[in-house]
């Protein structure tokens, strides 16, 4: 589905909705280290990292579920699932684009990881390392992905149903402002200029 490199830039890391798989390709060498296998597609992915800034965690968005899996990088574990909190009371939820949670990303100090949920057309944000859910964020229709600030205070999320960005506040758990944009915007990201 694409490809990531974690943030020690050691790893490529590709998925694949057919195959089911994450496989880890060491950079130096271009061969595979080792490949996880899942019972549902891989979409998005997101790296924690240790200390050292080592990867410590792979959060991977699957086909069909509304929520990611959690798999140690070290023992290439998946240690839990993580269910998003069920779409609320009057809002409709939206079935369109292959999954229902689409977008993910972990904050530059490793503090909190932001994930989309398409069918709740909300993002919701879990703090680091405990996975703790922090709060939620309504945002556009069906949103696809989502790019983070190098300061950690904001997220770009992109709304494909309702041809926007939402500008998220990750702290204060707010939508800023949402940018009209055009048809369907998907994979958007940050870019660093010297």
């Amino acid at each position: 589905h694409n490809t990531y490199v974690t943030p020690d830039c050691r790893y490529v890391v590709a998925g694949s909705i057919a195959g089911k798989t994450a496989t880890v390709i060491d950079v130096e060498t271009e061969t595979t280290v080792w490949v996880k296998h899942f019972d549902l597609g891989v979409r998005p992915m997101a790296f924690e990292t240790n200390a050292d800034g080592s990867t410590r965690r792979m959060f991977v968005q699957l086909s069909e579920l509304n929520g990611f899996a959690v798999v140690d990088f070290a023992t290439q574990e998946e240690t839990t699932r993580i269910e998003l909190p069920k779409i609320a009371p009057g809002k409709k939820p939206v079935f369109e684009g292959g999954n229902a949670s689409h977008g993910l990303a972990v904050t530059a100090d490793n503090s909190t990881l932001v994930v989309d949920s398409r069918l709740n057309s909300a993002v919701y944000m879990y703090s680091l390392p405990d996975l703790r859910l922090l709060g939620s964020v309504d945002v556009g229709i069906a949103p696809d992905w989502v790019t983070l600030t190098p300061d950690s205070r904001t997220a770009y999320v992109a709304n494909a149903g309702s041809n926007s960005v939402s500008v998220v506040d990750i702290r204060e758990l707010r939508e800023v402002t949402r940018i009209p944009v055009g048809q369907v915007p998907k994979r958007n990201i940050t870019a660093l200029l010297p």
